[in-house]
């Protein structure tokens, strides 16, 4: 009950907020329109990854959900709101923060193999069981590591997420020592508190930009 209570007031609140955004934005009614169809389905998305019958979130879909919504929607089209234009380059910070997003996830998941196999849930972790999933998750702190540093080419200030790394390899260190899902769970607040320092971190470093 008190979970469900919180999803409806989260989802009113990103409600509220995003029509709140789109209002003060400038785009024309279709854009309008548009982002207003793209917020409906982030909100459904996040609804239905438990909830219902056929929860994309028990098929092994979770961390690309994930990877779209929080990594590609939410960065480009927040660039998009604010500067009312795309560039490809954008693609990077998306992707990284995509797949930091879907490493979170997964953490999540590693910690719950055991159970999520038991009720039948099949998330990625289940599908490759437990020392693939690891090698996995240090597969995609590699690649938004990398995508990071690929958007240090145009914007070089924006590299003041390094300072996140030493935290970052200490987290992929722990994780690839893990003994079983327990330890390996311990590191969802770990994962947390990175993919917020290093996503501050760059947008803050950008704010050095000419």
């Amino acid at each position: 009950a008190y979970m469900r209570r919180l999803l409806i007031v989260s989802t009113l609140a990103s409600l509220a907020l995003g029509i709140t955004l789109l209002s003060v934005s400038a785009l024309d009614w279709r854009g309008f329109l548009v982002f207003l169809g793209l917020g409906a389905l982030a909100i459904t998305a996040a609804i239905t990854y438990t909830v219902g019958r056929y929860a994309y979130g028990h098929h092994a879909l979770g961390e690309v959900s994930v990877f779209c919504f929080f990594g590609l929607l939410g960065v480009i089209g927040s660039y998009y709101l604010q500067s009312g234009s795309y560039r490809p380059a954008v693609l990077l910070p998306a992707t990284g923060c995509g797949l930091l997003s879907a490493a979170v996830l997964h953490v999540n998941n590693m910690r719950d193999i055991d159970s999520d196999a038991a009720v039948g849930k099949s998330t990625i972790a289940v599908k490759l069981g437990f020392a693939r999933s690891k090698t996995f998750h240090l597969a995609l702190l590699a690649a938004a590591v990398l995508c990071y540093l690929a958007y240090a080419v145009i914007a070089p200030a924006s590299l003041l997420w390094l300072l996140a790394c030493p935290a970052l390899a200490r987290h992929a260190q722990r994780i690839s020592r893990a003994a079983d899902p327990v330890r390996a769970g311990h590191e969802l607040k770990a994962i947390v508190l990175i993919t917020c320092a290093i996503n501050l971190l760059f947008s803050l470093g950008l704010c050095f930009v000419t």
